[in-house]
């Protein structure tokens, strides 16, 4: 048994085969492109729009975020210089009100001394004129009882005053 191989028909191909081979694979191509690779080629080119579209609207909101943190920063800033004006406006307004509310206490307490010593000033006067009329009504009674008649006369009792008045 003898097995016979055909080496050189192996090899080369047959020429009616490839020429089949070439005119599928082109009727192939041809549909291909026709039917698959324009309509694809158009999602990847719309893909690719859309794609392009959403990143220049992300960069697009990226920009508007950045201006409105800017602008909140901006805006935060103002916010602290006014508080702070405020605050030194409140704490200026504040020690005028002290200083105020000071230096009318003082000027109440100054009156009201000035009135506790008039009062005083009055009372000691009141005072002395008691003592002094206890003291004349004393000397009167001294005097009613060394004399043993009684003293009623009123000049008596005038005379008795200016003693005890210019015995200062």
């Amino acid at each position: 048994m003898s097995i016979s191989f055909d080496v050189a028909g192996q090899l080369f191909p047959n020429l009616t085969t490839m020429i089949v081979q070439w005119l599928s694979t082109g009727v192939l191509l041809f549909f291909v492109v026709k039917y698959l690779w324009k309509p694809a080629r158009n999602f990847i080119n719309k893909r690719a729009e859309y794609s392009q579209s959403q990143i220049d609207e992300a960069n697009k909101l990226k920009e508007d975020a950045k201006a409105l943190n800017d602008e909140a920063k901006a805006q935060i800033k103002e916010a602290s210089i006014t508080a702070g004006n405020i605050i030194d406006s409140a704490k200026n307004e504040g020690l005028q009100l002290k200083d105020s509310i000071v230096e009318s206490a003082k000027m109440e307490a100054k009156s009201k001394l000035e009135e506790a010593r008039k009062e005083i000033a009055y009372e000691k006067r009141q005072m002395q004129n008691e003592v002094k009329q206890e003291i004349v009504d004393v000397a009167l009674a001294a005097c009613e009882k060394l004399m043993s008649d009684k003293v009623l006369n009123e000049d008596d009792r005038k005379a008795v005053e200016e003693f005890v008045a210019n015995s200062k």
